[in-house]
């Protein structure tokens, strides 16, 4: 599997610069040359190619390591370091998104990619050995190198890469340990917006703001009298008894919260409980308030505002 994991930017955008209009096919010498690199603090190398490509390198970042070579607990480790790269690769996505709005105020598609869309790199240079399923994603070949994808127009700058990459880093290397995993989440509630998945949306957007007030609540009760809960209580404060909706209503009255996230809260919930108990398909504008809801919660977990403007468009009208 080697270190690095690389994908090819699914975004209607080239990165960083759109080569020249006469530029049929990028020779394949060309295709995986660096434009530009991130070195993050957390350990991860993060690498734009001529041809669109994107390359992660976790040499840094044991979590997207297998540490092992052979034996029976191989396949485990590899599925895991798999997922874990999987998991801040959709993040960067995110990142992205909100770098975007927040420089250029511009709200650019999110994307979600499983280990299919992975191509994994085995040696210092790109084309000495390649390997992975993602690799079907590549151009089509000429005798001159990559096809040029037309579909892509314009460049996102690399100022906002800049700045995806520095929002990326403090999310890994954020004390709240599902920092990481609530920004994948809050990706895929995006992207399932986007392409019209609305349950979905709300769905995933409902278990990130749970997860974000289950965790004010236990430094809540953590925090009355600077003494720690015994393993009963917690477990009665944490059990069913104690749903969302009682949750959210304590943790306002105490000023934990706000009445407007309240109000948000109780408002996404509903939706969330009319799809799980009566398939009641929410619509678009209750996945879109999930999401600023989401975003918003995962902000102030994360103390930076993460903004998040999810577009939506239609055909065939």
């Amino acid at each position: 599997m080697g270190t690095k994991s690389a994908f090819l930017y699914p975004g209607d955008f080239w990165l960083i610069q759109e080569p020249p209009p006469e530029v049929q096919a990028i020779p394949f010498a060309n295709f995986f040359e660096e434009t530009a690199a991130w070195t993050l603090g957390c350990g991860i190398h993060i690498s734009v190619c001529q041809g669109n490509a994107v390359i992660f390198d976790f040499a840094g970042y044991p979590e997207a390591l297998t540490q092992t070579t052979d034996g029976p607990n191989q396949f485990p480790k590899l599925i895991a370091a798999t997922q874990s790269r999987v998991k801040v690769i959709n993040a960067f996505s995110l990142c992205l998104h909100a770098a975007r709005v927040e420089l250029e105020n511009f709200a650019t598609d999110t994307f979600r990619l499983d280990h299919q869309d992975l191509f994994h790199l085995t040696g210092d240079d790109a084309l000495s050995g390649m390997g992975g399923q993602g690799l079907r994603k590549l151009p089509t070949m000429t005798n001159g190198g990559y096809l040029r994808d037309y579909y892509k127009h314009g460049a996102v700058p690399k100022e906002s890469i800049d700045l995806a990459s520095s929002i990326l880093d403090s999310i890994v290397s954020d004390g709240y340990e599902k920092s990481l995993d609530l920004t994948s989440l809050l990706n895929d509630s995006v992207t399932s917006f986007i392409n019209h998945e609305f349950s979905s949306s709300l769905i995933t957007a409902w278990t990130l703001c749970e997860t974000v007030l289950q965790h004010h609540w236990l430094i809540y009760m953590t925090s009355r009298d600077g003494t720690s809960l015994n393993s009963s209580r917690r477990q009665k404060l944490t059990g069913r008894d104690f749903t969302a909706s009682v949750v959210s209503e304590v943790l306002e009255l105490a000023g934990v919260i706000d009445a407007e996230t309240l109000s948000a809260l109780d408002k996404a919930r509903k939706a969330r409980n009319a799809w799980m108990h009566s398939i009641k398909s929410p619509n678009y504008e209750d996945a879109r308030d999930a999401i600023d809801l989401a975003s918003r919660m995962l902000s102030g977990v994360l103390g930076r505002e993460i903004r998040v403007i999810p577009p939506l468009g239609a055909s065939g009208l």
